[in-house]
């Protein structure tokens, strides 16, 4: 409650008295005539000033109590009209009748001179029997009529209390704070104002100090300073929004609005202010300046549209997208937007969803402002007020046309080659399919033609794999410069092709196709600044003769394909059943060699490297074999070709090095007496990066001298990426490891490359030397190649080695043309470790 602060009222009537001297007559009737018509004058005017009283209830009275004055205050105060006031007794009118005696004992009082105080509260009575509370103040008045007179001014204190207790209500109930400042700088702080902060009205003083430390500290001298500059010059209302720590630690934001207040003399007298504790509020606010801080910077667009789809607002991410502005977009439709007449049948659809309070989502096919097009994922939905009813929708889009455009790519990927953009082995077994059903329905044949290059490994190993993907690329062009409507070609891995024909009248009527097919693959292929010539082998399956699913015609012209590659290559051939079963070991062969790595099935023979004119052994060469615990001993001539097709050959040659390896250790720990044991090296390992460090880690895993191994690589191989092949040999040439060339004279071979290789020793192919097993002088080219060899070795200074001497014309003529070492059936054939001994040492033999 709001403190009730009593007001004392003095009335003071002065009568002056003449106390001039007599005057005659006549002048003091005149005089007594103006001050009579003076008197009734001001009590007129006396009269008409009481009664325009609005708020004030003012009655006059004999001292017996009679009533004499009634405004018309009083008639609202007390309900009496003045009709009935004037001249009855107050008595009878206002006083409660408890209270009667006590009224008579106060009217006596005063006949006796007794002064009433000058204000009081009293409970009085209402006309309708009701109590009134009222402040009362009283003056006595001589009056020249009947003597003293008493006049009482009552004030309503039950209106006023209740106004003053609605407001406090209503103070307490907004938990309003209130305080008062003076100029001479003293606060009073109210209790509701301490308790915003979580003080108890003794626990913070009213102090301004103590007040102003509640201040955040980053805002306190500014906060100060603002309110500082009002009280010097306080015009207006005064507000400002103050960070204050509360009791707990914890920080409230208090809005404090404040206004001054004049004295009579015009001067500031004091500032009074409220405090309201905003907190949620600004909570709130900074909540939503988030939401519009995300809502701008959201990597998606928005657009935020009425109920009859007019745009009302659009984020940053939309104009950075689209490159229109806001105004260009506000009070548009999303319409604008539409890329052609793509969207117009989703329309419907999405108002027909969204309008039925449901989300609606896909894609849209839109325009920049720049009219480039692009593709958005958008997602729009219904936005309801409080009562559920939808005021707008709300579309969150972004931007899919990279994305798009990838997963086209992928999807081309997916079904196409990347390196020469035919279809890829997915694509073509799926138009297989498509071919077979529409053969099926309209009677006619189909054919799947399975093209294989002939000796492409040879080529790409000569001329690098950049060149080779070249020729892949230009051989993908002719064959698709073949196609007919409706034909299709495809990669189908590696150097291998797939051709579809479908609508055949007969299976003849491929043949065409693949004459054409040779003749056009036949001319030679410009790659860089030289010409490439190819041939290829071809397998031929028919629908509906040879299978029905395209997975089976696929492999049927695939194992015709090999039969043609068997029969010499630079043919067709159609499949027939009994290819199935050639193919079909060959896949059993390819899964044996590898479960026999796992048993231990590989082991080594060796074959020794002689002086031919003493049969002394200079070196032994490390030959690998396979016993197959079912099939017996398997020909190398049958697993290495597969092994090195299939990369096998990556995981055998390893296993060969190792077994070499570390029965060289066994014969030194034996006191065997020991040559260098040379160990092939294939193409595909020869090109491995970290072929250096496996041969040198076998080496110190084993305790073995780089001088212990020889490593041979054939001539296809050493000039497959020749500047890698140089890189790598030199490295194990550096580290002491022997290196010699095989099969020499079967491949291309540049005599510039030749000579930067660190080699020591060229091999002549054993096919040069059979054909001389009975006299040299019938096969003249052979001889001829020979002596160039054995020349070529003598001007490189390398040493030369002749394989496949099987008889003594054969020695004869390597000697008499100056080839000195050799190995052959002649001297020995490949035999196991334990018979090599005997060879090494004669003693023991």
């Amino acid at each position: 409650m709001l403190p009730l602060r009593y007001i004392n009222c003095d009335w003071n009537i002065r009568m002056e008295e003449d106390n001039a001297p007599p005057r005659e007559a006549s002048d003091e009737s005149a005089r007594q005539g103006l001050t009579e018509e003076s008197r009734r004058h001001d009590e007129a005017a006396l009269t008409q000033l009481l009664d325009a009283v609005p708020d004030i209830s003012i009655q006059g009275y004999r001292l017996d109590g009679t009533v004499v004055y009634w405004n018309p205050a009083s008639e609202h105060l007390y309900g009496y009209p003045a009709h009935e006031a004037l001249g009855a007794n107050l008595a009878d009118l206002i006083i409660p009748p408890e209270d009667l005696e006590i009224f008579h004992q106060r009217m006596q009082k005063v006949r006796d001179g007794v002064h009433l105080p000058p204000s009081e509260m009293l409970i009085l009575r209402h006309r309708e029997g009701y109590p009134v509370k009222v402040l009362s103040c009283h003056v006595v008045v001589p009056h020249a009529e009947d003597g003293l007179r008493l006049y009482c001014m009552d004030m309503d204190m039950a209106a006023r209390l209740q106004d003053q207790e609605w407001l406090w209500e209503a103070v307490q109930g907004g938990n309003v704070g209130l305080f008062e400042w003076r100029p001479d700088g003293s606060v009073i702080l109210s209790r509701e104002l301490k308790g915003q902060l979580g003080y108890l009205d003794h626990q913070l003083h009213n102090d301004m100090e103590a007040w102003r430390s509640l201040i955040h500290p980053d805002e306190r001298d500014e906060d100060i300073r603002l309110f500082e500059q009002y009280t010097r010059r306080p015009k207006g209302r005064f507000r400002i929004e103050v960070r204050m720590r509360h009791r707990t630690g914890g920080w409230r934001w208090i809005l404090y609005q404040a206004s001054p207040v004049y004295g009579p003399d015009g001067c500031l007298s004091k500032i009074l202010g409220s405090s309201v504790d905003v907190t949620e509020r600004k909570l709130a606010e900074e909540q939503s300046e988030r939401l519009a801080y995300a809502v701008e910077q959201s990597p998606s667009v928005m657009i935020l549209t009425n109920t009859d789809g007019v745009i009302e607002y659009v984020n940053q991410r939309f104009c950075d997208n689209t490159g229109f502005s806001r105004d260009e977009v506000l009070g548009k439709r999303p319409g604008m937007l539409r890329y052609g007449e793509t969207n117009r049948e989703k329309s419907h659809q999405l108002w027909t969803t969204i309008q039925s309070g449901k989300t609606w989502e896909g894609e849209f096919h839109n325009r920049k402002r720049s009219g480039e097009p692009y593709w958005e994922q958008a997602r729009i939905s219904p936005i309801r007020n409080a009562r559920g009813e939808v005021t707008h929708y709300i579309k969150l889009a972004e931007d899919i046309s990279d994305k798009r455009a990838l997963n086209e790519r992928l999807e081309y990927l997916a079904f196409h080659d990347p390196l020469t953009g035919l279809p890829n082995r997915s694509l073509i077994l799926d138009r297989i399919g498509q071919a077979v059903a529409q053969a099926h329905r309209d009677q006619h044949a189909l054919a799947v033609m399975f093209i294989d290059l002939d000796d492409f490994k040879v080529i790409n190993d000569s001329l690098g794999h950049d060149l080779g993907d070249q020729l892949l690329i230009q051989v993908a062009h002719r064959l698709r410069s073949l196609l007919r409507e409706g034909d299709t070609v495809a990669r189908f891995g590696g150097d291998s092709f797939i051709l579809l024909l479908p609508k055949l009248s007969h299976a003849e009527d491929a043949i065409p196709v693949l004459e054409k097919i040779q003749k056009v693959l036949n001319q030679p292929i410009p790659l860089s600044s030289q010409q490439v010539s190819v041939t290829v082998s071809i397998g031929i399956s028919i629908h509906p003769g040879d299978s029905d699913r395209p997975e089976d015609l696929i492999r049927h012209a695939d194992a015709a394909m090999y039969r043609a590659k068997a029969e010499g290559r630079r043919c067709y051939h159609f499949y027939t059943p009994e290819m199935d079963a050639a193919l079909q070991e060959r896949m059993e062969l390819d899964q044996s060699m590898r479960q026999a790595l796992e048993r231990g099935e590989f082991h080594l023979v060796y074959q020794p490297r002689v002086d031919l004119a003493s049969g002394r052994v200079l070196s032994l060469e490390a030959l690998v074999r396979w016993h197959h615990p079912q099939w017996g001993m398997i020909s190398p001539g049958r697993f290495i070709p597969l092994a090195e097709e299939t990369g096998f050959i990556l995981s055998l040659g390893p296993e060969v090095l190792r077994q070499a390896c570390e029965q060289i250790r066994v014969w030194k720990a034996r006191g065997v007496p020991t040559v260098t044991v040379a160990v092939n090296l294939s193409a595909r390992e020869l090109r491995e990066p970290d072929v250096v460090d496996r041969i040198l880690g076998v080496l110190a895993d084993t305790g073995l001298e780089a001088s212990d191994l020889e490593i041979e690589i054939t001539e296809s191989a050493a000039m497959s990426s020749i500047e890698q092949t140089i890189r790598t040999l030199t490295e194990l040439n550096t580290q002491g490891v022997r290196i010699s060339i095989d099969d020499f004279g079967t491949a291309y071979s540049s005599l510039n490359y030749l000579k930067r290789l660190p080699v020591h020793a060229i091999k002549i192919d054993q096919s040069f030397v059979s054909e001389m097993k009975e006299d040299p002088a019938n096969h003249p080219e052979d001889a001829a190649i020979i002596r160039a060899i054995i020349g070529l070795g003598e001007t490189l200074g390398l040493k030369v080695i002749a394989e496949g001497i099987e008889n003594t014309l054969q020695r004869d003529f390597l000697l008499d043309h100056g080839c000195v070492q050799g190995q052959g059936y002649l001297y020995s054939r490949p035999v196991p470790a334990e018979d090599v001994e005997r060879l090494l040492n004669p003693a023991q033999a």
